[in-house]
């Protein structure tokens, strides 16, 4: 996971992350970013998730099986299956769940 671990090392971006994070300002992980890049800086919290390999999943603490998990201000989700739910919470999370909905009806999703 190249990317991931690029930004794993990216001074600024952990940086950034942790300000969000300290602040309670929304930031969100999918795929193996959560564990790869997240989890190592202590990003992640209890119920987060990522994409379904063992390797991933052992460095989440309690990692869920759902496919999108919002603990207080970070919005997990495991990969890209799972991305268009990822998209609407986290428009939920900023917008509110009327608008979030309004989307997905529009998209034709049922949430």
């Amino acid at each position: 996971m190249p990317g991931a671990e690029h930004m794993r090392d990216c001074k600024t971006l952990i940086t950034l992350l942790k300000k969000q994070n300290n602040e309670g300002k929304l930031y969100a992980a999918i795929c193996a970013s959560p564990a790869v890049a997240l989890a190592p800086h202590g990003l992640t919290k209890k119920g987060a998730t990522c994409y379904p390999a063992p390797a991933f999943r052992d460095a989440i603490e309690n990692a869920s099986d759902d496919d999108v998990v919002t603990q207080e201000n970070l919005v997990t989700s495991q990969g890209p299956g799972t991305s268009l739910k990822f998209a609407l919470q986290i428009g939920e999370q900023l917008y509110g769940k009327d608008k979030a909905d309004e989307i997905a009806k529009a998209m034709l999703v049922i949430r």
